[in-house]
């Protein structure tokens, strides 16, 4: 079948990516982030380390949101 626009859209919505609502998702996050993002550990990291993991980590939440939000304006096309 033939995909239009849209449905090719709604296939990479963030939607389903969970809001941080506690601290426990928030340390997996960053933990993930210095890991995978930084490829340290506990042992080898710095503090310079630290604030880049706890900046990707707020920056992961913030674009998820913005994203959500820009794609509630194109569906919805509020006047803004």
């Amino acid at each position: 079948s033939v995909q239009t626009d849209s449905d090719k859209r709604k296939q990479i919505s963030v939607r389903g990516i969970v809001a941080v609502e506690n601290v426990a998702e928030v340390k997996k996050t960053f933990n993930r982030h210095l890991h995978y993002t930084l490829v340290k550990d506990r042992n080898v990291a710095t503090p310079r380390d630290y604030y880049f993991a706890l900046a990707h980590t707020v920056r992961d939440h913030l674009v998820s949101r913005w994203i959500r939000t820009q794609q509630y304006y194109y569906e919805k096309d509020p006047k803004r």
